[in-house]
């Protein structure tokens, strides 16, 4: 997107609003990130959630609205609870419309002999890997190389709250 976009940074966006029409980008653009709030369709980008037009470095952009339900997105980092195990799927609940899938192939150094130790009701950091409206989320607990980096099952006990999606945001 270019400087007329930038120009629309902070301003009121309502869903079926066209932000940009795609038809005359050159090749030679940089590649834009569209966030949650922003669809392309037919080569426009297309609004689909009430909100504010943000900006971040690297050409990101999305749309910050006020929703009372976390809507997974791709590659965010979320703790949930382990609330059933299903053969080879644990299902995971973070605070979404459904709990999200996890295999026991997720996490550092588990394979079909050596088995994750994951009770029901255990405390999960990971990964959303897929987010899909017409797909249940699945959530990993390595990184790209394979590693946990952290995440897994959390042990060193503590507490888990919820609270308002807008103070999580600040």
């Amino acid at each position: 997107m270019a400087d007329d976009v930038l120009s629309c940074v902070d301003q009121l966006f309502l869903p079926g609003e066209i932000i940009r029409d795609l038809k005359d980008v050159d090749e030679q653009e940089n590649k834009i990130v569209l966030g949650p709030g922003l669809r392309v369709q037919e080569k426009q980008v297309l609004v689909t959630k009430p909100g504010i037009l943000r900006f971040k470095e690297h050409n990101t952009y999305w749309i910050d609205c006020h929703q009372r339900r976390y809507v997974p997105v791709r590659g965010d980092h979320v703790l949930g609870i382990c609330t059933m195990k299903a053969g080879d799927v644990f299902r995971v609940d973070i605070g979404s419309n459904e709990p999200a899938g996890l295999s026991f192939l997720s996490f550092e150094g588990a394979n079909k002999r050596n088995r994750p130790d994951v009770k029901v009701g255990d405390l999960l950091y990971g990964k959303i890997l897929v987010a899909n409206k017409d797909m249940e989320s699945e959530i990993v607990c390595i990184n790209s190389q394979g590693k946990s980096a952290g995440m897994g099952v959390i042990r060193d006990g503590g507490f888990l709250f919820t609270c308002p999606l807008h103070l999580v945001r600040k």
